[in-house]
């Protein structure tokens, strides 16, 4: 899948989520099943636990937060948005 960096993400209505410290725990209320994030992706799911937000919002937040190379970041969000998305625990609007 090919993401716009305007393109909005948000989180699913199908699931539940829990965070501790700096890992979150989300469940997929359809499929029964539990995923786990670590840390960016903890963050993320905060971001779009917010408000929905375009990858390129996504990607300015991290780079703010973390010490990270702008091309490895958004790789790392779009792998993780398009696991999410197959998993239906995000969708775009």
């Amino acid at each position: 899948m090919n993401f716009d960096v305007n393109q909005t993400f948000k989180l699913s209505p199908r699931q539940v989520s829990s965070s501790l410290d700096n890992e979150t725990i989300i469940l997929n209320h359809d499929a029964g099943i539990y995923y786990d994030l670590n840390e960016v992706g903890t963050f993320i799911w905060e971001q779009l636990q917010q408000k929905p937000s375009t990858l390129a919002e996504l990607k300015n937040a991290i780079l703010e937060e973390f010490e990270v190379e702008e091309a490895t970041c958004e790789h790392d969000i779009k792998t993780l948005l398009m696991q999410l998305i197959d998993e239906k625990l995000v969708e775009t609007l």
